[in-house]
């Protein structure tokens, strides 16, 4: 009778730990997931993808720069338009997708307010 006792004493016990370790933790009780914000302005509009993750193995598509390469623009910031599966993507995106690089054409030159910008013109291939 004692042994049965102890046994429910520390299964007892050992639960109510386990609740009160969880309330600590914040695991209980939350209705929502809280933190700060996302900020999409400055993140590049894109749209389509599950068409880049669907498309099959060994495809090859060719893909233009919505804006110019240029000092003020990061190369991973530039979303790229492929008119084949009207897809719009960065390349971080693209490769996520499974795809990967295998050419980029550096277009003309041109100047805009005083900063050199050029268009891209990138070759992908899907890999898996």
């Amino acid at each position: 009778m004692i042994a049965c006792q102890s046994t429910f004493s520390f299964r007892f016990g050992t639960a109510a730990l386990a609740a009160v370790a969880a309330l600590i933790a914040g695991c209980a009780g939350q209705s929502g997931i809280e933190g700060q914000a996302i900020d999409t302005e400055s993140r590049p509009e894109t749209k389509n993808l599950s068409v880049l993750m669907e498309a099959g193995d060994r495809k090859q598509l060719t893909c233009t720069s919505m804006q110019p390469l240029s000092a003020q623009r990061a190369l991973n910031e530039i979303v790229f338009s492929c008119p084949e599966f009207d897809v719009q993507a960065t390349l971080i995106e693209m490769r996520d997708a499974g795809w990967r690089l295998v050419s980029v054409d550096v277009g003309s030159e041109t100047s805009h307010d005083g900063v050199v910008e050029m268009p891209l013109t990138i070759q992908i291939i899907k890999l898996f």
